[in-house]
């Protein structure tokens, strides 16, 4: 079954890419905290239908990877989940603001370890939904993104503010600073994790580096660091 799954993304993702340069975005990722949870996710996005002026309708597809623990009866036990979303989705760009919808089927692939018994392994298939709002201005940027999963009634949303710290006017490279945060939960679940997130832009790519403070009902008070690149192509 994973090897199926693993096929169908590479086959998406194949069949978004672009046919000129310059047309789509690729993203990944990697975040790990003080509790030894983690989450790794690899997206390409690019656009299928453009009308002059107007919005413009895209494919996306993602897949990420999360592990996480959970105590039960004073024991940690540790699970992990791989998920696939090929979406759809649209984009409209009114003045400086950059307003998109997408939805789409998540796939799921869920092991989680049991208190004195092996581990089981489920498979899951939802629905998948996302918001997101991006201001663009030369010297700072704001997003918003919220999304919602009908499995497990999960939703998560993030506020990202950058400013332009350092532009050279000949070489690279372009720095930003900004702060971030972050909110996520369930119907038995909440966290949220905020702190400053650092930048640079390298041609088309940019690399940004997180890191901050996290409160959670599972685990309370902790740290968390990590990563995205994103680059066009």
């Amino acid at each position: 079954m994973t090897r199926l799954i693993l096929f169908l993304l590479t086959a998406w993702i194949l069949a978004c890419l672009p046919l000129e340069s310059g047309a789509g975005d690729a993203f990944t990722g990697f975040q790990i905290d003080n509790k030894n949870q983690y989450f790794i996710y690899l997206g390409v996005r690019t656009p299928i239908v453009r009308t002059p002026g107007g919005p413009y309708v895209f494919v996306q597809a993602t897949t990420s990877g999360l592990g996480y623990s959970s105590k039960t009866n004073g024991q940690i036990l540790d699970a992990n989940v791989q998920s696939i979303v090929p979406s759809l989705g649209i984009t409209k760009t009114i003045g400086d603001w950059t307003f998109s919808a997408l939805t789409g089927p998540q796939l799921r692939r869920i092991e989680e370890q049991r208190l004195n018994a092996s581990n089981t392994i489920d498979y899951q298939v939802g629905v998948y939904g996302q918001l997101e709002a991006f201001y663009w201005h030369e010297r700072w940027n704001f997003l918003a993104i919220g999304s919602y999963a009908d499995l497990d009634n999960f939703f998560w949303s993030r506020l990202r503010g950058k400013v332009l710290v350092y532009k050279p006017e000949k070489s690279c490279c372009a720095t930003y600073a900004g702060w971030d945060m972050t909110g996520m939960g369930s119907g038995d679940f909440r966290g949220v994790m905020t702190g400053p997130v650092g930048g640079i832009q390298v041609g088309k790519v940019f690399v940004l580096a997180r890191g901050g403070y996290q409160h959670s009902t599972t685990f309370h008070s902790g740290a968390y660091g990590g990563f995205d690149i994103s680059f066009a192509f």
